[in-house]
């Protein structure tokens, strides 16, 4: 499917080769991985392949060292209970990139449950895009070179808007624009990659290593504020993939001025606050509440996920959810948690690997 060209190693290149030669066999892996323990029969069953094609699999995944047999289990049911079939834990992983950042990136690997592996942190400076995707390339593969477990996939996490082809768009902070990053980087590594917003692979990260609901939406606050949109399951990205672009709903007519020519947006107020060092949590959730409230309004969302690099205290959540309930029907209201992220710091790098294990193994 790929033709993979530096950085990574035989065993890998051969699992590549092996999976991507019939695509049934991803397959058998991702049910697998999906079920946390399953027999030949059950994924026959799952996958529509004969049982003879599923213990080829089986057998052939074994011997690369992704997957083992358990003994049979006791039961009090009748019959010979069934071997089943499991993912080893310290096999495989992903790279991740949290790209979020003006002058640095973060890139590490992180196992298929979300334990991080490796992180380092790279300072970057002034790049235009042939540099960056130079420096990308560099830190992938030296990421590719230092661990034994083989990659599944690459994400990466970046603040801009990122379209479902894995294009950026428009990335104002990294003056980037309708750059084919994913395209780029898949012909250079021969290795599954996924671009997305940081915000949106974040929301991944929630929902699959996280406590997440399969309906949510989560606020990203750092040096922007941004949000991620999650509707029974899936990502939504909007027609032109600009949804959850929060900071720059305008919160005070008048305001503060914007980096983006508005007064009073959401992203310039709270913004203002740090600066002048009158930011409080009760008024920074307030203002937060105020954009929210419609959007959970009009949803019926279960779930409001907050991320902030800088405030975790319950005061901040607690104003959003007061917010929402004075301002929104108590329908729409009762059964809504506001609460924070578990993630911490890691929730895009999290997202990232999330992110690649959606497009290999179809989670999150």
């Amino acid at each position: 499917m790929y033709q993979t060209t530096i950085g990574v190693g035989k065993r890998s290149r051969e699992l590549y080769e092996f999976f991507w030669q019939q695509p049934s066999r991803i397959e058998v892996l991702r049910a697998i991985y999906n079920s946390g323990g399953i027999s030949r029969a059950e994924i026959a069953r799952e996958t529509g392949l004969t049982k003879v094609t599923v213990s080829e699999i089986v057998s052939r995944l074994t011997q690369f060292g992704l997957t083992e047999e358990s003994a049979p289990q006791r039961s009090n049911s009748v019959g010979k209970p069934p071997i089943l079939v499991q993912i080893m834990r310290d096999s495989l992983r992903t790279i991740a990139i949290d790209a979020s950042s003006t002058d640095s990136l973060s890139i590490g690997s992180v196992d298929l449950y979300g334990r991080v592996l490796s992180r380092r942190l790279i300072e970057l400076g002034p790049l235009d895009e042939e540099a960056m995707i130079e420096e990308l390339k560099i830190a992938i593969s030296a990421e590719l070179s230092e661990r034994d477990e083989v990659v599944v996939g690459i994400g990466i996490g970046v603040a801009g808007v990122v379209d479902s082809h894995g294009n950026v768009v428009d990335a104002a902070a990294l003056g980037t624009r309708n750059l084919p990053l994913q395209k780029r980087l898949t012909e250079v590594f021969g290795i599954e990659v996924r671009v997305g917003n940081d915000a949106n692979v974040a929301t991944k990260a929630d929902a699959l290593f996280g406590s997440g609901h399969s309906s949510q939406l989560l606020v990203r606050i750092g040096r922007g504020v941004g949000a991620g949109l999650i509707l029974d399951g899936e990502s939504y990205l909007g027609v032109n993939f600009a949804a959850g672009e929060l900071g720059h709903v305008v919160v005070v007519p008048g305001g503060v001025i914007c980096n983006c020519g508005k007064q009073g947006c959401l992203e310039a107020e709270i913004a203002h606050l740090m600066k002048s060092g009158s930011y409080s949590s009760e008024t920074a959730g307030e203002l937060l509440g105020r954009v929210i409230a419609p959007i959970s309004s009009v949803l019926n969302l279960p779930e409001i996920v907050v991320s902030c690099t800088f405030d975790t205290s319950d005061t901040l959540v607690e104003s959003i959810s007061r917010r929402i309930q004075d301002t929104t029907l108590i329908e729409t209201s009762q059964s809504l948690v506001v609460r924070h992220s578990k993630l911490g710091e890691d929730i895009v790098l999290l997202g990232a690997a999330a992110l690649a294990l959606s497009a290999v193994l179809g989670v999150a």
